[in-house]
C-alpha cells in the first residue's frame, strides 16, 4: 500500500513535468515523424537511464541526511515551494497551449536516439533545478525506507514519461497534426499546487517535530546529569 502511494505521488508530479513543451518533446516529435512510433519509447529509455543515475545519487546522498527532521523539513519546504511555483506558472501559461506535431528532423541511428534522450535533459537547466528542488522534496516527504519503495518511486516517475510520450508517438503515427493542452495543463497545475501545499505543511511539521524531539533529548540529558550529580553527592 505504501509503495503504491509513493508511486502514485511520483507519477502525478512526473506527469505534470512531462506534458510541458520542452527539448525532449521537440526531439520526440521530429524523430517519431522520421522513424515512426518506436522512436518515442527509445527516447524515453535514454531519459530513464539518466534519471536512474540521478535517483541513485539522491538516494546515496540524501538517505542518511534526511534522517534529521530539520533537514527533511527544509528540503520538503523548498520542494513544496517549487511545486507551488510550478503549479502557478502552469496555470498562468495554460491558455492557448498546443503542440504542433508536423515537425520533422533527420532520422538518427537508434543508439544515438537513446543517447539523445539523455543529452537533451542534461543540457536543460530546468531538469537539474527540478531534481534539486521537487525531486529531492519528494524524497524528503515520501521517505522511502527500503528497496521496494525506492523502486516504486523511480518507476512511478518514469511511467509518467512513458504514458505521455507514447501517447504523443501514437498521435503522430496516426497522422495527428495538433494536440491542445490547455485543460490538461490546468488540471495538472491544480494537482501540483495541492502537492506543493502538502509538501510545505509536511516540511513545517517535520521541523516542528524535530525541535520537540531535540528539546526532549536535552531534557532527558539534563535529568540524567542531575541524577548523576545527586548520586555523587551521596
Amino acid at each position: 500500500m505504501r509503495s503504491a502511494q509513493i508511486a502514485g505521488v511520483a507519477f502525478v508530479t512526473g506527469f505534470s513535468g512531462a506534458i510541458m513543451p520542452g527539448t525532449m518533446l521537440v526531439l520526440t516529435i521530429g524523430q517519431v515523424s522520421a522513424h515512426g512510433f518506436w522512436a518515442a519509447p527509445a527516447i524515453v529509455l535514454g531519459h530513464a537511464l539518466l534519471e536512474l543515475v540521478v535517483v541513485a545519487a539522491l538516494i546515496g546522498g540524501l538517505r542518511q541526511v534526511l534522517r534529521n527532521r530539520a533537514v527533511r523539513g527544509t528540503v520538503g519546504i523548498a520542494g513544496g515551494a517549487a511545486l507551488l511555483y510550478m503549479g502557478w506558472d502552469m496555470y498562468c501559461n495554460a491558455a492557448g497551449q498546443a503542440i504542433d506535431l508536423t515537425q520533422r528532423q533527420q532520422a538518427l541511428p537508434w543508439g544515438m536516439l537513446i543517447l539523445q534522450g539523455a543529452v537533451v535533459c542534461i543540457v536543460n537547466p530546468y531538469f537539474v533545478a527540478w531534481w534539486a528542488t521537487i525531486g529531492a522534496g519528494q524524497m524528503a516527504q515520501l521517505k522511502p525506507e527500503n528497496a521496494r519503495e525506492y523502486v516504486a518511486f523511480y518507476l512511478g516517475h518514469e511511467m509518467a514519461d512513458v504514458v505521455w510520450y507514447c501517447f504523443v508517438g501514437i498521435v503522430i503515427a496516426l497522422g495527428g497534426r495538433l494536440i491542445s493542452l490547455s485543460w490538461l495543463i490546468v488540471v495538472c497545475a491544480v494537482v501540483v499546487a495541492g502537492l506543493g501545499v502538502w509538501f510545505v505543511y509536511s516540511g513545517v511539521r517535520a521541523m516542528r517535530d524535530g525541535e520537540v524531539a531535540e528539546e526532549a533529548t536535552k531534557g532527558k540529558s539534563s535529568g540524567e546529569e542531575a541524577a548523576i550529580e545527586q548520586e555523587r553527592g551521596r
